[in-house]
């Protein structure tokens, strides 16, 4: 049985939910996240893709980092999660949850970044930063995705407890 089938309540809004979060992932990783400016000549729009495309430009390694745990950790921690719910066996999930709950809390790491970036720029005094509504939307995808692992999560301990129970 799959946790899709099993699911109860809230708990029934957890595969869309994942499903939405993997649309709005492929939207916020092209969309700007931040506009800066120096002075009144030079704007850059930064997405999290243009960001990983300058980063390897200039540092390889840091570019490494940004996309594995900004672009394909997030995306693979989301495909399988979905996955999971909606193809495998109920019983069979636990073992790789703890994995996919340790990879969306890794991916929290982003928005840190962007913060410290922020603050950064901000601090230096040369231009200004403008927050933009993919970083809102980038936010809401890390904290929505982590909420819904964690509720997955639940959700299958309480399921294992109740197989246990039925068993004695």
């Amino acid at each position: 049985m799959t946790a899709a089938k099993a699911a109860k309540g809230v708990a029934k809004l957890i595969g869309p939910l994942s499903v939405l979060n993997i649309a709005l992932f492929g939207y916020v990783l092209f969309q700007p996240l931040l506009t800066t400016r120096i002075s009144f000549f030079i704007r850059n729009d930064i997405s999290l893709w243009q960001a990983a495309i300058d980063l390897y430009r200039i540092d390889k390694f840091l570019f490494l980092i940004v996309v594995v745990m900004g672009i394909v950790a997030p995306a693979i921690k989301m495909a399988a999660m979905t996955f999971a719910w909606y193809f495998a066996d109920v019983f069979r999930v636990p073992r790789f949850l703890k994995w996919l709950v340790l990879l969306g809390r890794l991916s929290m790491l982003d928005v840190m970044l962007l913060a410290i970036l922020i603050v950064a720029l901000k601090g230096i005094g040369i231009g200004t930063v403008l927050i933009r509504p993919g970083f809102y939307f980038y936010v809401a995808l890390v904290v929505g995705f982590l909420l819904l692992s964690l509720l997955m999560e639940r959700m299958f301990e309480a399921m294992h407890r109740n197989a246990a129970r039925a068993k004695r």
